[in-house]
């Protein structure tokens, strides 16, 4: 093999290794949330505004681990939001994605596992890992005991195609006082709100979407959802036509003060953030 040969060979191994580590970092491995910003050090109104820390404090932990909800409470957010999936052996188990991939050291669908052989696996991802280290994924249960601890309102997103166990959730929500009555659970999917309305004529329910549109007014207002719709596809006159069928509206992910600003102008005080502090 010829010196030009191997020079070739070794830059199209280093290009290939960079190509592959960025996949890793961009694509596999959620983003780190950059710096929590507070609005009152800044001098911006927080008046009636509730802050719902995204996954935990996501800017101070790693999201969706019992750091990142400690870190929630001890920023007095009004909520932490969580997402939930389903083990194989019916544990409710706080994880964004299907499989522990992107979060932890193993590998597989949480759906093929049970909460025992999850729980093996260690959290490698995430902001300030090596203050928090020997982090798991958390089951349900554990994630509301530090909601109770420290007077935050849970807000439980049941992931897409989750549609069985659904009472346990509310089951698990009764084992602490008055917890049902304050809780909020949201979701993508319509099918999963009807069920626990079904089960619960009360208890609050959020439905995400990307932008609010008429029927997604005509849903909202038939079952008493509250609409959360993504910020960046903020429309005022659909803003403005649900306030006026007098529809609750919150917004997801703000992580931007002059974002926060100009959505809080239009009168929207619910907002799902990384960084945002009181």
């Amino acid at each position: 093999m010829t010196k030009k040969k191997r020079i070739i060979i070794l830059a199209a191994v280093f290009v290939l290794a960079v190509v592959l580590c960025a996949i890793y970092f961009f694509a596999v491995k959620p983003k780190i949330p950059p710096e929590p910003i507070s609005l009152s050090s800044n001098n911006i109104q927080t008046e009636n505004v509730k802050l719902i820390a995204h996954r935990g404090f996501s800017a101070k932990a790693p999201e969706n681990t019992e750091a990142s909800f400690v870190e929630a409470g001890k920023a007095s957010f009004f909520a932490a939001e969580c997402d939930i999936q389903l083990s194989k052996d019916n544990v409710w188990v706080v994880n964004h994605n299907a499989d522990i991939d992107k979060m932890t050291n193993g590998t597989g669908k949480i759906s093929d596992m049970t909460y025992d052989e999850i729980s093996k696996f260690t959290v490698d991802s995430g902001n300030n890992l090596k203050k928090h280290t020997g982090q798991k994924l958390i089951t349900l249960d554990k994630y509301l005991e530090i909601c109770n601890e420290y007077n935050m309102v849970p807000q439980i997103e049941v992931k897409e195609g989750n549609y069985t166990c659904l009472e346990d959730i509310l089951t698990a929500l009764d084992k602490f006082d008055g917890m049902r009555e304050k809780a909020i659970i949201i979701s993508f999917d319509g099918v999963i709100l009807e069920k626990l309305r079904n089960l619960d004529e009360d208890i609050q329910l959020w439905y995400l979407t990307q932008k609010i549109e008429d029927k997604t007014l005509r849903l909202a207002k038939l079952n008493n959802y509250t609409i959360a719709f993504n910020h960046k596809n903020c429309n005022e006159n659909m803003v403005k036509k649900a306030q006026e069928q007098n529809i609750n509206l919150a917004c997801w992910t703000v992580d931007s003060v002059k974002t926060y600003e100009y959505l809080y102008g239009l009168g929207i005080h619910n907002f799902t953030t990384n960084r945002l502090t009181y």
